[in-house]
């Protein structure tokens, strides 16, 4: 999955778009893992006072490998730096990496099986495990109706990807990452903004909160911090850029043939959709369609994506 694959590789300034990758993980300590990564990938390997590694490798740009060090601290202070290591059993190592190219997706990957083989595990080795796979996939332009296509392309589509994906009901009861409400996206389907600032409002006045699994804030953030700032419910900070933050709760980086293309397919999905117009417009009446119908006649919307998508580009999906 390379960038011939990406509708749009290139942002509005003609320079290739990257993507930053955050991948939690359990089984193994921060510096354990740090070493597998600088065996894989290269480069030079350092630790701070705090314990967060950094391997600045020559295709992935500097990756840093932590336990949660806001998490760390609070517990050394309140029960001794013994109670750490009773942490890692439901607080993962993240690795995070700098934004790069999609082309080297393959180096990440290969980190993945390395990190598999040393005994790496992921979110279905307990209930409570709140471990997943992030994408910061920079954004191809910063106007409002790009960005409207985009989120909105994700929000018909979410249902579908999560189904998809195979999460399992331990994890869709867990909030780390909730789904869409039902009336954003059909807010959201309804019409195009006129505006950044009404799409800001739209999004903020159904999704005041980072737990989703599309979250726009960092570019509202990054763009309008105004009208972001005070606005979440959750009492977590926004950190700003320019990036769409997508993540789905499973890391499955325990589980033979998991690959970090998975969670770059489902992105890529996004995109393709958000520039198909025919297609989009069509999952937009649909969905028009479907909500305007009593609910026990509805059926499951991911059923209808499912049909519309695998259907021929002439015939009625309905």
């Amino acid at each position: 999955m390379n960038t011939p694959d990406w509708p749009t590789a290139r942002g509005a300034d003609g320079q290739p778009r990257r993507l930053g990758v955050e991948l939690e993980f359990g089984g193994l300590t921060e510096d354990a893992a740090a070493h597998i990564i600088q065996s894989v990938a290269g480069g030079t390997l350092g630790e701070n006072a705090h314990n967060v590694w950094r391997i600045d490798t020559p295709d992935l740009g500097r990756c840093e490998v932590y336990l949660d060090t806001r998490f760390r601290e609070d517990v050394a202070r309140a029960a001794g730096e013994g109670a750490v290591d009773l942490a890692r059993l439901v607080v993962p190592v993240e690795l995070v990496t700098a934004p790069f190219e999609p082309a080297h997706l393959p180096v990440l990957n290969a980190v993945v099986d390395a990190l598999r083989g040393a005994g790496a595990t992921g979110s279905r080795q307990g209930w409570l495990l709140g471990f997943g796979v992030h994408l910061n996939v920079e954004i191809a332009e910063a106007t409002p109706g790009h960005l409207w296509r985009i989120v909105t392309a994700y929000a018909l589509l979410e249902a579908e990807l999560r189904r998809s994906s195979g999460i399992d009901l331990s994890r869709r009861v867990l909030p780390f990452v909730q789904p869409y409400p039902d009336v954003l996206i059909d807010d959201l389907a309804d019409s195009e903004p006129d505006s950044l600032s009404a799409l800001i409002e739209t999004y903020l006045r159904h999704a005041p909160t980072r737990n989703h699994g599309l979250d726009l804030l960092p570019i509202f953030a990054h763009l309008a911090p105004d009208a972001v700032a005070g606005r979440l419910t959750d009492g977590t900070e926004t950190k700003p850029r320019p990036a769409y933050h997508f993540r789905m709760p499973d890391c499955r980086i325990d589980e033979a043939g998991w690959s970090i293309f998975e969670p770059w397919s489902m992105w890529l999905a996004v995109e393709r959709l958000a520039a198909s117009p025919e297609l989009f417009e069509r999952l937009r009446k649909d969905r028009a369609e479907w909500s305007g119908q009593p609910a026990l006649q509805r059926g499951r919307w991911s059923t209808r994506v499912r049909r519309l998508l695998d259907a021929p580009a002439t015939e009625d999906a309905r």
